[in-house]
């Protein structure tokens, strides 16, 4: 079982079920509502993206980025 706290603050590329491809920072995992894990991130365009942990395809650390 993945913790998914884990990845809150880090800077990641993550590829969606649906399609969705994303580059940017996780600000926010809130599982206080079980089954669902919603991932919140500020991508690399500076919006909101929000989704829920099981539409996750891959998710890859990036590193910190500048700026």
């Amino acid at each position: 079982m993945i913790d998914w706290n884990y990845w809150k603050g880090k800077y990641v590329f993550v590829k969606l079920n649906s399609g969705g491809v994303y580059s940017g920072k996780i600000i926010e995992v809130d599982d206080s509502k079980p089954p669902l894990i919603w991932i919140v991130m500020i991508d690399k365009f500076g919006k909101k993206v929000q989704f829920v942990h099981s539409e996750i395809q891959k998710i890859v650390e990036e590193g910190k980025k500048n700026g």
